[in-house]
């Protein structure tokens, strides 16, 4: 078959861009044949830690005593367990705390941290160290960790610390604190280092 020139023409302008993307195609398939390598790290992770504390009680109160006069006194223990897995320290501190009448300021409270010779038997308690001696409305004024006292710091894993909580009422007490209440909740928190 025999192209006019005017054909050859539009021939030779289509010929052109297939040319040249042929010759990109093999540029192309030309830069693949070089050397490659890789290496890599497989099976990276993150997991948090924990930290959870639990105690003995039971769902029993530490106190309920009734029908106090001046001169009353008493004291009860509790067992707090850590299990950690980081570093982390432990403070007490209460909450819902009710004081209607003050007289809290005349309840003395003394707090301290130690070890039991027999579980649950608070007359086996060793002192180690005390966390708080003063009155329960001041142990009351401890509303939050940052004002929480002591500062247990117990071992990576599993771990145990004994407090004792005893109180009297002071000889001192009014008589306008007759039929009077005053109450709290422990709270112990514990916070990663």
């Amino acid at each position: 078959m025999h192209l006019s020139a005017r054909h050859g023409r539009t021939a030779a302008w289509i010929a052109l861009p297939l040319a040249v993307v042929a010759s990109a195609a093999v540029i192309a398939t030309a830069s693949y044949a070089a050397f490659s390598d890789t290496t890599e790290n497989a099976g990276n992770a993150w997991r948090t830690g924990a930290v959870s504390l639990t105690d003995d009680d039971q769902g029993t109160a530490l106190f309920s005593a009734d029908d106090l006069v001046p001169g009353s006194s008493g004291q009860n223990c509790i067992t707090v367990t850590a299990d950690t897995t980081n570093a982390s320290t432990v403070k007490l501190y209460t909450a819902d705390q009710t004081d209607p009448s003050d007289i809290g300021q005349y309840l003395g409270m003394t707090v301290e941290r130690g070890t039991l010779g027999t579980p649950g038997d608070c007359s086996t308690f060793t002192a180690g160290s005390t966390v708080h001696d003063g009155t329960l409305a001041e142990l009351m004024d401890t509303d939050a960790f940052g004002s929480g006292v002591d500062d247990w710091q117990p071992a990576v894993g599993t771990t145990s610390t004994t407090y004792r909580f005893s109180y009297d009422l002071d000889d001192a007490t009014p008589n306008t604190a007759q039929e009077s209440e005053v109450g709290t909740t422990f709270v112990w928190e514990a916070q990663t280092a």
